[in-house]
């Protein structure tokens, strides 16, 4: 039997949870964190925390959980669900007619293959669809997720692995279920955050150790242009950590570079 977390109470998964008039279902009033276990260690634990945290300020929904209480109950369902060594968190945080936060959380197993380098290279497409915000609430993980479901759909349907999702400018924000890096040059570029991107967990690792390697690094308006300019292209996030593209409509990508930075800043998190 699987289970998830309610509140700090732990209840089988087909059990249900709320009513229709949870704001979470009714509005999308709320965020979720996407998060890894790996060895029964909860990665990048503070970065989820904090962004988390921001999140809930943002919203001004008033924290009702702690940071240790938090951990305790992740690494607990993972216990019960049988998925320690290695499995995908689901947080979901929404608000409740009080104004306080109320959370979900569940776990699924995850293969080892996401922990590993992608052999073959993502072929991806521009979402046509749709145009998102850059305003105060883009970077957020909110539960209106509603432009990124139907770009998945739209690579799912066209035998693609991805598809990019634009902001209102006609730029790049980042996948449907990733922050977007290029590099041209030997120089690292990835949408700033006033372009409207997900303010991804492993975006932010990665930035910090290029940072501290010496790489050139550039945060700015990405156009299509750039994309197809770029040498190389890769996505990433807090499941498969760096993903590598090959191919963006008749554009083939190396990716030699990225294989370098992989294996000096994300490889090691594994060893």
């Amino acid at each position: 039997m699987n289970f998830v977390c309610f509140n700090g109470n732990f209840l089988p998964a087909d059990e249900p949870l709320f009513t229709a008039q949870n704001r979470n279902f009714r509005y999308g009033d709320g965020l979720f964190e996407t998060i890894k276990i790996f060895e029964s260690k909860i990665l990048f634990e503070q970065f989820h925390y904090d962004r988390l945290l921001f999140g809930l300020k943002m919203l001004q929904i008033k924290n009702t959980f702690n940071a240790l209480d938090l951990s305790q109950w992740i690494l607990e369902l993972c216990n019960k669900n049988y998925c320690n060594d290695s499995a995908r968190v689901r947080l979901a945080v929404y608000r409740n007619d009080q104004n306080f936060s109320e959370f979900v959380i569940e776990t699924f197993p995850l293969s080892g293959e996401v922990n590993r380098w992608n052999e073959k290279g993502l072929t991806i497409d521009l979402y046509p669809y749709a145009r998102k915000n850059a305003d105060a609430f883009s970077n957020l993980k909110t539960a209106n997720f509603l432009p990124y479901v139907l770009a998945e759909l739209f690579a799912r349907e066209r035998g693609l692995d991805d598809a990019i999702v634009l902001n209102a400018f006609n730029n790049l924000a980042d996948s449907s279920k990733a922050n977007i890096f290029l590099i041209k040059k030997k120089e690292v570029f990835t949408p700033a955050m006033h372009q409207g991107c997900v303010n991804g967990i492993m975006r932010r690792f990665l930035l910090e150790e290029l940072k501290r390697n010496n790489y050139s690094i550039h945060q700015q308006e990405i156009s299509e242009q750039q994309l197809l300019d770029a040498d190389e292209v890769f996505l990433t996030n807090s499941i498969f950590d760096m993903r590598w593209i090959e191919k963006f409509r008749d554009k083939n990508y190396f990716s030699e570079q990225s294989f370098s930075i992989y294996q000096k800043i994300i490889r090691p998190l594994y060893l």
